[in-house]
């Protein structure tokens, strides 16, 4: 079984869902069986998309699979080399106001296209299976999911005491609701119960002249602290020391803030949506991501509640343990061996 897989994306110096599955699951894949990586030889993003559709075909010529687990893959491959590709979900047609024309152009032309070649589709969560079969029912007998991993960087540390702040960890885009948190902390008597918020974050997307006013205002505000995104060691100390993960997300494929903050023994508030009940199961409690009265509101009852704060951490220690990048690159190999049968 000789594999070759698409290391693209290990190029981009931003890491988000997309880079952190790809990362993971070579790694571990690396661990468990004979894998190649093919990584392009320069990081320009036009010259790596070129190098996906022309380069990598042929390299792919050696070898009995190439998986690609970064929603792209070659539109013409030989036939004689078996494609397994994972598509994360579909956010360029969900979210298509985020993304730039000639992005969603690309995307809308090659991934029916890469669909159809593939011998094998995986995403990454129930909700993203059923909405790709939804748009692309000729997948219907040939998708799966299989859920990300927890990595093991992030860890529940008794030691570490908790600090009378609520964390926020996401992009400033429109899907993850940042503006919503925001608003909802605004309403919270932060003087009553000694609050702060803190927020890593970072933007890859153009947001309005609206929600730019508003973080505008957040910056100015002593009690909010917003921040680039930190490197992973600082970011699951600040996990750990949080009394509260918010997380109002409209649209989650999978939903790596939730399983982290669960990781490190934070109780976490999320939006009811897309993928996230289920990675947060019953150790969340669960927003509307259009109410800022019911975010307040949910807040409040973890903050008044000196026993439900303790519940949510030790049933979310449990949660956070069902997802391991072992168990997912076990699921993988049982993919690439029924391809090849």
């Amino acid at each position: 079984m000789k594999i070759l897989i698409d290391g693209r994306v290990l190029t981009h110096l931003k890491i988000t869902g997309v880079e952190n599955h790809a990362i993971n699951i070579i790694d571990n894949l690396k661990e468990k069986i004979d894998v190649s990586v093919a990584i392009p030889k320069y990081k320009n993003k036009y010259y790596t998309h070129f190098w996906e559709h022309v380069i990598l075909p042929f390299r792919a010529l050696r070898y009995d699979i190439l998986f690609c687990p970064s929603n792209i893959a070659p539109i013409f491959l030989p036939k004689k080399v078996k494609l397994i590709v994972t598509l994360h979900d579909l956010s360029f047609k969900d979210f298509s106001q985020m993304y730039s024309k000639i992005f969603r152009k690309y995307y809308e032309f090659v991934i029916p296209k890469i669909l159809k070649r593939a011998d094998k589709v995986i995403t990454i969560s129930n909700f993203s299976y059923k909405r790709i079969i939804k748009e692309y029912p000729f997948v219907q007998n040939k998708i799966d999911f299989i859920y990300h991993g927890k990595n093991h960087t992030f860890y529940h540390d008794k030691n570490v005491k908790k600090e009378n702040y609520i964390l926020y960890v996401g992009s400033l885009n429109d899907t993850k609701n940042f503006s919503s948190v925001i608003k909802a902390f605004a309403l919270i008597d932060s003087q009553k119960y000694n609050l702060k918020m803190v927020m890593p974050t970072s933007s890859n997307f153009e947001i309005d002249s609206e929600k730019k006013q508003l973080l505008n205002r957040a910056k100015q505000n002593q009690n909010i602290e917003i921040v680039d995104y930190l490197p992973q060691e600082k970011l699951v100390e600040v996990y750990q020391k949080a009394k509260l993960f918010v997380f109002p997300s409209y649209h989650e494929s999978f939903g790596f803030p939730v399983l982290e903050a669960m990781a490190c023994g934070t109780p976490v508030i999320s939006s009811y949506t897309t993928s996230l009940p289920e990675v947060g199961g019953d150790a969340v409690v669960y927003c509307d991501p259009y109410d800022i009265e019911d975010i307040k509101e949910k807040i409040k009852l973890v903050l008044d509640d000196e026993e439900l704060p303790k519940h949510m951490i030790k049933e979310g220690l449990k949660r956070a343990k069902i997802f391991s990048w072992e168990k997912s690159a076990q699921e993988y190999i049982l993919v690439f061996k029924e391809v090849l049968e």
